[in-house]
């Protein structure tokens, strides 16, 4: 592997963007050529050896990723690593419910199943939401304020660089 590796997420407030740049900059720390981008349809995985895609859980569900993976599902076979998702489910320690908040990306991804999956806890910021999403915050009892854990995620973002064949020189 050359070490191109594509980090494409999907966001709505930002919290997903901070995740993704953090996955970023410890592949880059390793010495791979991590690009950036925004999920967008044309956005095409061919020029990559590896792809890593990220994206926030709404509404139980991960559309953007699951449009980009069936939109780019024959390139993806040979390239998909890893994959995450942010939820503010995965702020609680419950197992039953961080099962079931799991599902979204399983069912965003399929049927492809790349070596690493992450689930990270993301951040609320009431400021950055429509008034209907406060609304549903509230009804939802959804916990607010910045629960990104960056050590954790650095911490899996070096797991799936090891993965993609350690460490590369300039």
């Amino acid at each position: 592997m050359n070490g191109q590796i594509l980090v494409a997420y999907a966001t709505r407030a930002g919290s997903t963007a901070g995740i993704a740049e953090a996955v970023a900059e410890v592949l880059r720390d390793a010495w791979y050529t991590a690009d950036l981008s925004l999920i967008k349809p044309d956005l095409l995985p061919d020029a990559y050896d590896a792809v890593i895609l990220g994206g926030p859980i709404y509404m139980g569900s991960m559309r953007e990723v699951e449009e980009y993976v069936r939109a780019h599902h024959a390139a993806l076979e040979s390239r998909f690593r890893a994959a995450f998702a942010v939820g503010m489910s995965f702020v609680k320690d419950d197992e039953e419910k961080l099962a079931a908040a799991r599902d979204p990306l399983k069912k965003a991804i399929s049927p492809l199943e790349p070596e690493h999956l992450g689930y990270f806890a993301g951040r609320t910021d009431p400021a950055r939401l429509s008034f209907l999403q406060r609304v549903a915050l509230k009804v939802v009892g959804s916990p607010i304020g910045d629960f990104r854990d960056y050590a954790a995620i650095k911490a899996w973002a070096r797991e799936v660089s090891g993965d993609l064949g350690g460490s590369h020189t300039p």
